[in-house]
């Protein structure tokens, strides 16, 4: 069967899905005695414990409102859209499709309709809003770079505090919320209704033929065996960088082990080696990490995989922002660390085949192949000045149930994967990032502490490990700021 015909297929599936799980929520449809299908055939053993689907604690209220939700509307990229909350009709893409179904079924469930107004930059305009103290949206979605400092400025309200809105539900995305929280509140956060949290993951993708010509094995099985770490990326990368030209110095026509599309990707490298800079205490107040061996060693793990001769970022060349993309798709690096997002370009624009691989562990002993979204991400909040908390919490929670089966389906198995993946493996590994998503504190707040620069900036720059000093130099003055976070959310 044609991909086109198996997207499609999805989609009828997608749709289906919804309308059934939305329908649960209200009167259960078809042949109450449960003796015949409606298509004549004999009905389930009813004798048997069917599983139970859960389901939202929502009454079955007809709103006859408008969503009001504040997205991002950036040209710089596609993959900085805001492309999961609004369709005007159905057009025969599949993330479009699966946005209007999902829509059309809860307005048909509960009378609520998205009404999204995008612009550059939400980060921008929520201190306008706030300061006009207009009830203008029910929620909005900011840069992870931003969000922290906006909430801490009493911009958000908790999330914890909302009727209607259930975070322990599946649909809502503990791990993350977990991470972000402060003392028992969330001023912002995730849920399976949120896209633009889960499309700006980092990964890498694996040049397949230049893997095999090199007779190393595949990542995959490294992965599976537990054996896929910081020694052996350095192993990799070392084995693909080549002089082309022979002039004895590594350029921009040369091959690389491994190419990156910013010094966040380096950043990634360091997070996925377990590296954390602001943590929580017991009081789950945010707390800066303390030096540690461990992170020492991660940096000098980075450090050896990032050398002159081995890795290409634009930073090195002048910001030439494409230059790492089109050295890949060249075919002259093995690897390229870039975002989930983005495997659709890739697939458009290589003409040989490659495979997805979660960032290294520093050490076998790590849980798990951790990774982060860069600071481009998005999460969303409530504004403070909105007049109805309980509706606001009602739709979060009708949005997020809904989505579960629909758009994140589309977004994850077929946008993602099999639409834009060529095989198997990729599959799988996509998974296996997935399952590592971790959030560090330092982002949230970079603007006002600078720690989070250490390892996208500072590091990367020196070429050396300043990890140590670093940390000394802007461990007062974090300290200060996180407790001024600390205070402003104080119960």
């Amino acid at each position: 069967m044609k991909r086109t015909h198996l997207i499609y297929l999805a989609l009828i599936l997608s749709a289906l899905t919804i309308a059934g799980t939305l329908a649960g929520c209200g009167k259960p449809a078809g042949d109450e005695t449960g003796t015949t299908a409606a298509n004549g055939t004999a009905a389930p053993d009813q004798s048997q414990p069917a599983e139970t689907k859960l389901l939202p604690d929502l009454a079955d209220t007809v709103w006859d409102r408008d969503f009001r939700i504040l997205g991002c509307s950036a040209t710089n990229h596609h993959s900085w859209t805001s492309f999961e909350l609004y369709a005007e009709d159905v057009n025969g893409e599949p993330m479009n499709d699966s946005v209007y179904s999902r829509n059309d079924a809860v307005k048909e469930k509960y009378g609520i309709s998205v009404v999204q107004t995008l612009v550059d930059d939400t980060s921008k305009s929520i201190p306008t809003e706030y300061a006009s103290g207009e009830d203008n949206y029910d929620l909005i979605f900011a840069y992870i770079r931003d969000i922290g400092g906006l909430a801490q400025k009493g911009y958000f309200l908790d999330l914890y505090s909302l009727d209607n809105a259930d975070l322990a539900k599946p649909w809502w995305n503990k791990a993350v919320n977990d991470d972000v929280s402060v003392k028992g509140h969330l001023f912002f956060g995730a849920s399976d209704f949120s896209l633009r949290d889960k499309n700006r993951v980092q990964l890498m993708v694996m040049n397949d033929p230049l893997l095999s010509e090199l007779k190393l094995d595949p990542v995959p099985g490294l992965v599976r065996g537990n054996e896929w770490d910081a020694q052996k990326m350095k192993e990799y990368v070392t084995a693909a960088s080549r002089d082309l030209n022979g002039d004895g110095v590594h350029t921009k026509e040369d091959q690389y082990g491994l190419v990156m599309h910013s010094y966040d990707a380096y950043a990634a490298l360091c997070f996925g080696f377990g590296i954390r800079l602001i943590d929580k205490d017991e009081n789950g107040c945010l707390a800066v990490v303390d030096e540690n061996e461990r992170a020492i060693n991660a940096i000098d793990a980075v450090l050896d995989i990032c050398r002159t001769e081995t890795y290409m970022t634009p930073e090195k060349y002048d910001k030439n922002w494409d230059l790492p993309y089109d050295t890949f798709c060249d075919g002259r690096a093995l690897f390229k660390i870039t975002i989930l997002h983005s495997l659709g370009d890739f697939n458009s624009d290589c003409d040989f085949n490659f495979t997805v691989c979660p960032l290294p562990k520093l050490y076998a002993d790590q849980e798990k192949f951790y990774t982060i979204p860069d600071k481009i991400a998005m999460l969303f909040a409530v504004p403070v000045t909105e007049k109805d908390p309980a509706f606001a919490g009602f739709a979060l929670e009708a949005f997020s149930y809904a989505s579960t089966d629909t758009t994140l389906v589309t977004f994850t198995e077929i946008l993602s994967k099999s639409k834009n993946i060529r095989n198997a493996d990729s599959v799988e590994m996509i998974n296996v990032v997935l399952d590592g998503v971790v959030y560090d504190n330092s982002i949230f707040y970079s603007s006002d502490i600078k720690l989070y620069g250490i390892l996208n900036n500072t590091i990367p720059s020196a070429d050396r490990n300043t990890f140590s000093t670093s940390m000394r130099t802007l461990k007062k003055s974090a300290k200060e700021v996180l407790d001024s976070i600390n205070n402003a959310f104080a119960d």
